[in-house]
């Protein structure tokens, strides 16, 4: 019996070359790993679409819920009449503090700045000055420091300008409060030159005639909900 042949593996598989029917072609892993990439990317964007569509609704809903609400606080607010007096008491209360911003503090600086600038009417010059100061902060949407050291004349690094700063953070604040009443309060500088002084509206600055002509407003009147909580101040002329 003949011997049969001892084949060798390099004889059977020339150049020590092997494959394993088991294991996956390049091309296929790269195929397989692009296909699986593609369906990650599918899924997140689905996902956030998802999120974006439940974040819409929750939106919506809070609107909804927030109208709502807003309805019943109107309800039940609408006969409740501590609260109008509640909010007439901060508006009186506020009217005082502007009285005396304008009486201490307007004024004074007012002074100040006349002082340093004399002029021969100097009572005059001092109304005028508050005047301007008032219908700078009272009587702008935009009330401006810069402005206000322009009218009393005051450089930025002098004196008085440190008090042009205080003035001015004091009316802002004035003016913040008087806007998150409920009812907004505003400034009334409506007048016309040469009408008679009216006792409900008008109250005469400094030494003025209280029988006399008014002749300018140096600071407004403080009114809320048709309400007048102080009156103007004006300067008066005599009666020809």
């Amino acid at each position: 019996m003949a011997d049969e042949p001892d084949y060798m593996g390099d004889e059977i598989f020339p150049d020590g070359e092997f494959e394993d029917p088991d294991a996956a072609q390049p091309g296929a892993v790269v195929e397989d790993g692009t296909s699986e990439l593609e369906w990650e990317v599918r899924s997140l964007q689905e996902a956030i679409q998802e999120a974006q569509r439940e974040i819409a609704a929750l939106r919506v809903s809070v609107e909804e819920s927030d109208a709502r609400i807003d309805r019943m606080l109107s309800q039940w607010t609408r006969h409740r009449d501590d609260l109008d007096s509640l909010q007439s008491e901060g508006h009186r209360l506020l009217a005082e503090k502007y009285v005396g911003f304008v009486e201490q503090a307007l004024f004074g600086l007012a002074r100040k700045s006349v002082a340093l600038h004399p002029k021969e009417d100097s009572g005059d010059a001092i109304s005028r000055t508050v005047q301007k100061l008032c219908l700078e902060i009272f009587g702008r949407a935009d009330a401006s420091e810069v402005r206000l050291r322009r009218i009393v004349k005051a450089r930025s690094t002098d004196a008085l300008a440190s008090h042009v700063s205080n003035v001015f953070h004091q009316g802002i604040a004035l003016l913040r409060e008087a806007r998150s009443m409920r009812a907004r309060g505003y400034w009334d500088f409506e007048c016309s030159e040469g009408e008679l002084v009216e006792a409900d509206r008008h109250q005469v600055w400094g030494k003025s005639d209280p029988d006399g002509l008014v002749r300018y407003v140096v600071a407004p009147a403080y009114m809320a909900n048709g309400v007048r909580y102080c009156l103007q101040r004006v300067v008066t002329v005599e009666r020809a």
